[in-house]
C-alpha cells in the first residue's frame, strides 16, 4: 500500500511539474517579412518558378541577418512601390514568372509563407514581393 502511494505521488509530481515544459512553445511567425538585396536569380521553367537568393534581414520572432531563398511562383502577389491616391484601389497583381524582371543587386521586400525549410540557406515560398531598384 505504501509503494502504491509513493508511485501515485511521484506520478502526480511529474504531471504537475512537466506541464510547464510546453508553455513556452513558440509558434511560427505568420507572414514573416524579409528585406534584402538579391544575390542570385534562378529561373525554373519546369514548375514555372523563380528561386531568388537574397541576403538581408528576416523579421519573425526576432530580427535576424541571414541569407534566404525565396520561391516566387504565379501565386505570388506584386506589391506596388507607391501608395495609391485617395479613393483609388491599390494595383496588386500576380507574378508571371516568365516575364517578371528581377536581377542581382535589386532590393526586395518579401512576405513569406509560414513553412520554411531548415536547410542552409533556408527556403520559403513568397506570398508577396515588392521590388525596388
Amino acid at each position: 500500500m505504501k509503494n502504491k502511494r509513493i508511485i501515485a505521488l511521484a506520478l502526480l509530481f511529474l504531471l504537475v511539474f512537466s506541464s510547464n515544459v510546453f508553455a513556452d512553445r513558440r509558434k511560427p511567425e505568420p507572414n514573416a517579412i524579409f528585406m534584402g538585396t538579391v544575390e542570385e536569380v534562378q529561373r525554373n521553367e519546369d514548375n514555372n518558378t523563380i528561386n531568388v537568393k537574397v541576403k538581408g534581414y528576416l523579421k519573425g520572432l526576432v530580427v535576424q541577418n541571414q541569407e534566404l531563398i525565396a520561391i516566387v511562383s504565379d501565386e505570388t502577389l506584386i506589391i506596388p512601390n507607391e501608395c495609391p491616391k485617395e479613393g483609388e484601389e491599390p494595383d496588386i497583381k500576380k507574378v508571371n514568372p516568365k516575364e517578371f524582371k528581377i536581377q542581382k543587386g535589386d532590393t526586395v521586400f518579401f512576405v513569406l509563407s509560414e513553412a520554411m525549410t531548415k536547410s542552409t540557406p533556408p527556403q520559403a515560398a513568397a506570398r508577396a514581393i515588392q521590388l525596388a531598384k
